[in-house]
């Protein structure tokens, strides 16, 4: 793990990374949950161009880096601001989506290396263990949850982050691709 630590403290263009984020959640051309898709997909393609991991969306992982997979949850206001910042909100690992497995199904089915957790407002990226992500796991809803808190994780060391902004909302590219592909 400690290669992939590095690798994400050292070898990853932040500033573009988080500036997609602000340009994504900030675009007032996004409005229904629908566009919630897009802004997961692009801020992954973003780790993917700034990253040099390798965006393969498998089934139970994201990314690749080299031969480990790499699951990646994302969530804005993740860690608690107040009550305790080493704590995060609980947040969704896995949906039901009908199958009929248990937590504890889950908790044996290994689909990943390390959980890579990114908290989009407060800008901080942690690291856990497949394994004690895993233990993590509890039931809620209509999936599994999971909340970290501090010895949990491994948080990275980020250098000071300074945003670069896309030129052009995502939005507004979506909409010139719409126009451009109905215009037949």
């Amino acid at each position: 793990m400690n290669n992939f630590i590095e690798h994400l403290e050292q070898n990853v263009n932040w500033n573009k990374v988080f500036g997609v984020v602000d340009s994504l959640y900030s675009d007032k051309g996004f409005t229904s949950n629908a566009d919630n898709f897009a802004r997961a997909t692009m801020v992954e393609k973003a780790i993917d161009k700034f990253s040099n991991l390798e965006r393969v969306d498998g089934v139970g992982y994201d990314l690749l880096f080299g031969d480990k997979k790499v699951e990646l949850k994302t969530k804005k206001n993740l860690f608690y601001k107040r009550k305790d910042p080493k704590a995060t909100t609980k947040f969704k690992m896995k949906n039901f989506q009908g199958d009929k497995k248990t937590v504890k199904d889950y908790q044996n089915e290994k689909t990943f290396d390390y959980l890579l957790v990114i908290d989009l407002t407060a800008r901080r990226v942690v690291v856990v263990d497949d394994n004690r992500a895993r233990n993590l796991y509890e039931q809620g809803g209509d999936g599994i949850l999971i909340s970290l808190n501090e010895g949990d994780y491994y948080e990275c060391n980020l250098p000071e982050i300074n945003v670069t902004l896309p030129p052009t909302n995502l939005s507004t590219l979506y909409n010139q691709a719409d126009q451009s592909y109905l215009d037949f």
